[in-house]
């Protein structure tokens, strides 16, 4: 018995020693080809993109030179919420794209109504320029909705900032909080002040974070903010005191623009009554009268 259970379990022993190691060995070759298989193919693929995106950037810097760290066409796509480098060529792409389909899909209507070769110039320059302009005014029009939704945001935030920091929060801490919060009600000053905490948390200050994004937003009441927060600084006043009389004066801000809009409404108001109600109004009132009279007047004649 005891043989048997000696060789039996030196058969076991060899068994498990052969599997171990045969799993070992092929099991690692097959992952280790698999695995550079896959890296070779990521790295093509890498390079592939790579390959594109600067043939891309060559083209669009060839087309427009004015591609550059900082220019007009940055800040606009910035203040729109595009901050990415990425964005620039896309936008000047769009452009480019949009200034050759336009005359080229203005060729057939052009023929469609047989016009003459220079009306069909005018027509395809005209496309051209729109092309070229219509992202512009797209982007611009952007710009002013996400300014007027940031503006009408900032006074809430301002009192949840206050909040948080009467409640015993840091400013930095107060302000992720009002960031994560204020994102339900105004997704753009939410991923705005997430970008000043992350600025602040790589070591700049609070007053240079806050200018950086008065400059980006190009909202008057976030640079008013910037400068209540350098003043408090200096002098060494309470922020909570400060950020509150800043709400109030922006909620009066806010109440005197709603007002002066409600005036022009009035003025406003003139143009279609006199344009497209009074004439109606007109026809209706004295158009019986006239009938009347021109039949009388028929009548006499007669």
């Amino acid at each position: 018995m005891e043989l048997y259970f000696i060789l039996a379990l030196v058969f076991v022993s060899v068994s498990a020693v052969s599997l171990i190691a045969l799993s070992l060995f092929t099991g690692k070759g097959q992952v280790k080809a698999r695995l550079k298989a896959l890296e070779e193919r990521n790295n093509v693929r890498v390079a592939k993109q790579v390959d594109k995106e600067s043939a891309l950037k060559k083209g669009l810097k060839l087309v427009s030179p004015a591609i550059s760290e900082r220019s007009p066409a940055r800040d606009l796509l910035e203040r729109a919420g595009y901050r990415s480098r990425e964005d620039v060529y896309t936008y000047y792409g769009i452009r480019v794209v949009s200034a050759i389909l336009l005359p080229a899909a203005a060729i057939p209507t052009s023929l469609h109504f047989h016009l003459q070769s220079t009306e069909m110039v005018i027509v395809l320059l005209a496309a051209a320029i729109l092309g070229w302009i219509w992202p512009t005014l797209w982007l611009a029009a952007r710009v002013k909705r996400r300014r007027e939704e940031i503006r009408r945001a900032v006074p809430h935030a301002l009192d949840l900032i206050v909040v948080c920091v009467e409640g015993g929060l840091s400013f930095t801490a107060a302000i992720q909080k009002v960031a994560d919060d204020i994102s339900l009600s105004s997704r753009a000053l939410g991923a705005e002040l997430r970008l000043v905490t992350q600025e602040v948390l790589v070591g700049k200050s609070k007053t240079d974070a806050f200018r950086s994004l008065a400059n980006r937003t190009g909202v008057d009441d976030l640079r008013s903010l910037a400068v209540t927060l350098i003043q408090a600084e200096k002098l060494g006043t309470s922020v909570a005191n400060s950020l509150r009389v800043l709400a109030d004066s922006m909620r009066f801000k806010r109440r005197q623009r709603a007002e002066e809009m409600a005036n022009k409404a009035t003025v406003k108001l003139v143009f279609p009554l006199v344009l497209l109600i009074f004439p109606q109004l007109l026809v209706i009132i004295a158009g019986p009268a006239v009938i009347t009279l021109i039949k009388n007047l028929k009548q006499v004649a007669q």
